[in-house]
């Protein structure tokens, strides 16, 4: 089983990242961490041109090898921090650029009676996520990630945590760490079913 892990922080050592990576190691699978931080993804232009082009996006950037990551994943995990209510730019990025693998022709129907909505090809795997937040607005960003993962891709989630962490560092809050590797060892239980 493969997970892909994403951090959606801009700090390298940033409390999302850090809970992010707690969980994927404490699902026992095999997985790889992208740290947005590191790469380049340019936001979604709105062009369509995905929706034409059996899902190949016209903008040439990291995000074309995030989709061939998405795809062979067996589980995602995804962190954002709160920036302003709701996930950070780079996470809403990815949200945003991932309606291409929509029109790749795979996977069950978004909704009979709206084909232009395309297809679910992420439908069936598995899925976890993080947020984290200095003081308010985590509920936002939790949401945002429940509603792309689960209603635009099809992904069955197996845990969210939102953890008000204030200006501390996770490293020095057990039980900030335990619930990660709770969330992280539910997802290894669900990916060996």
């Amino acid at each position: 089983m493969k997970v892909l892990a994403i951090g959606g922080s801009m700090r390298e050592e940033s409390n999302t990242n850090k809970l992010v990576k707690k969980v994927a190691a404490s699902t026992g699978a095999e997985y790889e961490f992208i740290a947005l931080k590191n790469i380049n993804i340019k936001p979604c232009t709105g062009c369509m041109e995905c929706m034409m082009n059996e899902g190949k996006c016209s903008i040439d950037d990291d995000m074309l090898e995030i989709y061939d990551k998405l795809m062979t994943a067996d589980a995602l995990i995804v962190g954002s921090p709160t920036y302003y209510l709701d996930v950070s730019a780079a996470v809403k990025a990815i949200i945003d650029r991932s309606m291409a693998l929509n029109y790749r022709g795979i996977g069950p129907m978004a909704n009979e009676d709206m084909p232009w909505l395309g297809q679910h090809p992420l439908s069936g795997k598995l899925g976890v996520s993080v947020v984290t937040v200095a003081g308010a607005g985590h509920e936002r960003a939790l949401e945002s990630l429940r509603i792309w993962m689960g209603d635009c891709h099809g992904l069955e989630l197996v845990a969210q945590l939102a953890e008000p962490v204030g200006m501390g560092d996770v490293d020095d809050m057990p039980e900030v760490m335990q619930r990660a590797v709770e969330a992280g060892k539910k997802l290894g239980e669900a990916l060996k079913c």
